[in-house]
């Protein structure tokens, strides 16, 4: 397991014993979220801040002071992926919790198995000579695909993906879809997630828009016309 993991992973061990592990990391996965939607979507915000309230008002200081620590930890990893190496950490964090829902078949790619995948399909690809080099993931997970897919554009290719590619993700999983969110945010992926159902394409929950689509919105907004993920800014 993977240091940062291990020291995430004591970190939940320390909430009470009043929240069950899938409770503590929903609800933290869902805040941080929100936390990061709120400082660039203004569109969303009160009813995300609203939500958030709902949620924090579950939990005594300690355990506010805790989701605090962990948020720190995994913002401090995340934003220096790029240069010291990419990861899946909230994938192996939700796997290694023992929170995932194996009766629905719900075990994430291990990161070489992703990489590998990537590196297959991006590898000498036309899609490289684009401008914008757009991808989909319709069944996201936590995003371990779409950061190896970045990992790949980055150090195999050598491509900037902060200004060269967008990434439209789903899942039909709203935790999936928060750890998707946070780890592409941080580390600066042009993305659109949305908890979608992959079969009926059918939006069941919100879009989730990084910081690093939302600031490039103009060279963007051109990629989503007549498609099911258009809408409003």
């Amino acid at each position: 397991m993977n240091s940062k993991v291990q020291e995430m992973l004591k970190l939940v061990d320390k909430f009470s014993n009043r929240h069950h592990k899938h409770e503590v990391l929903s609800d933290c996965f869902e805040c941080w979220a929100i936390c990061l939607s709120n400082m660039v979507d203004t569109p969303q915000r009160d009813e995300r801040e609203k939500r958030y309230l709902e949620i924090v008002k579950k939990y005594d200081k300690c355990d506010l002071d805790i989701m605090a620590e962990l948020f720190a930890l995994v913002w401090i990893t995340l934003t220096q992926m790029p240069e010291n190496g990419f990861a899946d950490y909230l994938g192996e964090l939700y796997m290694a919790s023992d929170t995932s829902n194996k009766k629905a078949g719900q075990f994430f790619t291990p990161y070489s198995v992703s990489k590998l995948s990537a590196e297959l399909t991006l590898k000498g690809s036309d899609s490289l000579k684009e401008d914008i080099i757009t991808l989909y993931e319709p069944t996201c997970g936590s995003g371990g695909m779409i950061l190896a897919a970045m990992d790949t554009l980055q150090n195999d290719c050598g491509i900037n993906y902060t200004a060269h590619s967008f990434t439209v993700a789903g899942d039909v999983d709203s935790r999936c879809v928060h750890a998707c969110y946070i780890q592409l945010s941080l580390a600066g992926v042009p993305a659109i997630v949305e908890q979608r159902d992959a079969l009926t394409m059918e939006l069941i929950g919100g879009q989730w828009k990084t910081p690093a689509y939302i600031f490039q919105y103009m060279r963007f907004r051109h990629l989503l016309k007549g498609t099911v993920h258009g809408g409003n800014k």
